[in-house]
């Protein structure tokens, strides 16, 4: 039985929204781990490396388009409902794809509605986080982020594993989580409570100075005018931030960078190094890159919380110091293979510490220069316009693959990450001070 006390109801809450990203992050990087043995299955029907890049460009795209309604809906209604709906889509895509015969129905049920239920997510959960924790936001987001390195490593090795036991044999790591997932949604159904959100608040007409519940705590009533949010309201203040959508482009090149590495690296390690089993693959593909982001997350987030008291520009400054340590590792990533496996995973770990980093106030920070009442909104933009420029490169670097090579593609991505960092860093020096809310 969930306890009742209000204080500790924020930490229940995380432990909910944990489980469920870790679904969600963990389930999406399946494909990748088992790409070796879906591109052997389809090579009957002359299915293309462009064309299994574009399950996951298609995924991403998808996604992109329906996250910010997702997290629209989640501010002027309930996010709960947004949440647990989207939970339930994602885990039936995920379990209807295990009988997926050709690519195309793959495409339908992996990239179409396994994506539609994914964009569901992320908005109510991050902003229910933001709401609930006031001094420790970065700490519970990273925590929260947390789930998403667990999740992808567990997910891909068992995956992997599973995938390797005979042909066809990857359809039952889709139908295992799929099946977890449909669970999850019930757990969720009847433990999450129904939190009016900021926004849902603000609507009602309250006076100024008196008390609204809105936390389980007695708080001031937001300095909103009362009335009705409506769309345009909502949209305007958000997109009217220049630092909003910098970093907005900041993320766009990060996700370019991580869509890229997640797609391919189990069949660039696979390729690279042919003793390898496909379990194996998929284990050095994420592990190293994810233990190095969890050790980066862990530190800059605890740092963050401390510093951004006194100087909350720091958190806006660790997403350029996290985008710009990704670059020189991403290279070698993708010339370590020649100098062996260790070195590799060497380069794989610092990679990730570099993630982390950013990781650590990727959410954190936009939410210094959006209004509480739009934070679901503002995260479901903020995920459209990155994962809308991350969607390309799955395709290119299978483009790159076939008529380049993939060491060639993975040295492009650095370029990325460093133009991330640059637009994070204008933000930082000419927008921040007039757009910050305090």
């Amino acid at each position: 039985m969930m306890p009742e006390k209000k204080d500790n109801y924020k930490w229940w809450l995380l432990a909910l929204l944990w489980v469920t990203y870790f679904l969600q992050q963990g389930t999406r990087q399946m494909y990748g781990a088992m790409l070796p043995q879906i591109k052997a299955y389809f090579s009957t029907e002359g299915v293309t490396d462009v064309q299994l890049g574009l399950v996951v460009s298609t995924f991403v795209l998808v996604y992109a388009f329906a996250v910010p309604f997702a997290g629209i809906t989640a501010d002027l209604l309930r996010r709960k409902w947004v949440l647990v709906l989207g939970t339930l889509l994602f885990s039936v895509g995920i379990f209807i794809s295990g009988f997926a015969t050709t690519i195309g129905l793959l495409l339908i049920t992996y990239s179409v509605l396994n994506a539609i239920g994914q964009s569901m997510v992320p908005s109510p959960s991050t902003s229910l986080i933001a709401q609930f924790h006031k001094e420790t936001r970065s700490t519970a987001l990273s925590i929260y982020q947390m789930a998403l390195y667990i999740g992808i490593v567990i997910c891909s090795c068992v995956s992997g594993w599973v995938s390797g036991l005979g042909a066809g044999s990857w359809r039952w790591a889709f139908l295992f989580f799929g099946a977890f997932g449909i669970f999850w949604f019930f757990v969720l159904l009847f433990f999450l409570r129904d939190t009016p959100s900021e926004a849902k608040v603000s609507n009602q007409a309250t006076a100024p100075g008196e008390k609204e519940i809105t936390t389980g705590q007695t708080t001031s009533a937001p300095s909103v005018p009362a009335g009705k949010t409506t769309f345009v309201e909502l949209v305007i203040a958000i997109l009217s931030k220049p630092s909003f959508l910098l970093m907005t482009l900041g993320f766009g090149m990060c996700l370019y960078g991580a869509n890229g590495y997640k797609t391919w690296m189990t069949d660039y390690l696979k390729e690279s190094f042919t003793s390898l089993t496909s379990t194996t693959a998929a284990f050095h593909a994420v592990f190293w890159f994810f233990a190095g982001a969890l050790v980066g997350i862990t530190i800059a987030s605890r740092i963050s919380d401390r510093i951004a008291k006194k100087r909350p520009a720091f958190r806006m400054e660790m997403n350029c110091i996290g985008l710009a340590m990704a670059a020189p590792f991403v290279l070698l990533v993708a010339y370590a293979p020649q100098f062996g496996l260790v070195a590799c995973c060497t380069a794989l770990f610092f990679y990730g510490m570099a993630q982390g980093v950013y990781d650590s106030n990727f959410f954190a920070a936009i939410y210094d220069v959006v209004e509480p009442r739009f934070h679901a909104a503002a995260t479901g933009i903020f995920c459209c316009g990155a994962f809308i420029i991350g969607s390309f490169a799955p395709p290119v670097l299978g483009w790159m693959n076939q008529h380049l090579s993939m060491r060639l593609g993975f040295s492009s991505l650095a370029v990325f990450y460093l133009a991330g960092a640059a637009f994070i860093m204008i933000a930082r020096l000419f927008f921040l001070k007039k757009d910050f809310v305090k």
